[in-house]
């Protein structure tokens, strides 16, 4: 049986402590939107007594309280109790009552207030926002893909996928507990991660749609923008990341997203596939009408081996770092495994 989710938060998570007693219960959900309405539920926020899977909780709110949640994560503790933040889609219609900051009970104000003065930056960069909007938009457009364009086009076989899994094997080593920062809806580190014995094996992704893909009992997933989070420093012993890189604005994001990997954990496995453009091809031709046009893919930060090698090198010098490469139909992949000494 998993853990309660509050269990794993007070693990891997910086929050504060408010002195305050605001309900009985483990949990406090925080439903708020763009606008900073927050969703009160007779004059109440909602609440809860035991959490085990995140995502399930997250379906039930959006059916019983009939809104579209588009992102979640840990704010704070008040006393015992750990808040949860919701996001909530503005449009959505619901039957919750909507109040700003100043119309709500006495005792919420204080929370809010540290909510939106510490939180109202989290999710508003244009590039989450735009990747974001654009999961949702196009969800229809991944699914056809993932049905139809892989299975009988770019398939298995073409993508060498059993021998890039068998890869990954031997990447990912044997270790307690590892973090797939941008996961999507693949699962491969999770397999390897359970095979391998793995006690913590967490999934993240910025797209919540992704994640409602997901369906690994053995998983914990969490909704953190990777460029602004309260992930403890060495909280996971592995962390991994495939194609993430290119989804960054500039260098400055692709420097901000390594600092974090080797903030949080002591060995990672960068998995990267090289500029489009200059492989050509059928790489170049998939990237322009299949990613960028048609599922729009908002990814730009595109590398070539030798920017991605001087960048890696130069933010972990004194690290033991083995590169890889990895050809297949989409392109070729830079693979870097870095061990902290």
């Amino acid at each position: 049986m998993k853990n309660e989710y509050i269990t794993f938060v007070k693990k891997h998570y910086n929050l504060k402590k408010l002195s305050m007693n605001l309900t009985g219960k483990r949990y406090l959900f925080l439903l708020y939107d763009n606008k900073y309405y927050y969703y009160l539920k007779n004059k109440k926020f909602l609440d809860l007594n035991s959490i085990t899977n995140i995502l399930k909780v997250i379906e039930e709110i959006s059916m019983t309280c009939s809104i579209k949640i588009t992102n979640y994560y840990p704010v704070c503790y008040c006393n015992q109790t750990l808040v949860i933040a919701f996001r909530v889609n503005e449009s959505s219609t619901s039957y919750l009552e909507k109040v700003k900051s100043k119309g709500l009970p006495i005792e919420y104000k204080k929370l809010c207030s540290f909510h939106e003065d510490n939180f109202s930056t989290l999710y508003i960069s244009s590039n989450v926002e735009k990747e974001i909007s654009m999961s949702q938009k196009y969800i229809r457009r991944y699914r056809f893909h993932e049905k139809v364009i892989k299975r009988y086009f770019l398939t298995s076989k073409k993508r060498k996928k059993e021998e890039f899994y068998n890869l990954l094997v031997d990447l990912i080593p044997n270790r307690k507990s590892i973090i797939d920062i941008s996961c999507g809806d693949n699962s491969d580190i999770f397999e390897i991660a359970k095979k391998k014995k793995y006690k913590t094996i967490v999934g993240n992704d910025i797209c919540l749609n992704y994640l409602r893909i997901q369906n690994n009992s053995n998983v914990i997933f969490t909704n953190d923008n990777i460029e602004k989070n309260q992930i403890k420093e060495k909280s996971y012993d592995v962390s991994f990341v495939k194609n993430t890189l290119h989804h960054m604005n500039n260098l400055l994001g692709i420097n901000n997203l390594l600092d974090m990997l080797d903030n949080i954990s002591n060995e990672i496995v960068i998995v990267e596939i090289l500029n489009p453009k200059e492989i050509g091809g059928l790489s170049k031709f998939l990237n322009v009408y299949l990613y960028t046009k048609f599922l729009k893919d908002v990814g730009r930060c595109y590398l070539s081996e030798n920017q991605l090698k001087s960048i890696i090198n130069s933010k972990f010098k004194g690290s033991k770092i083995e590169y890889q490469k990895f050809k297949n139909i989409l392109g070729e992949y830079m693979i870097a495994k870095i061990s902290k000494e």
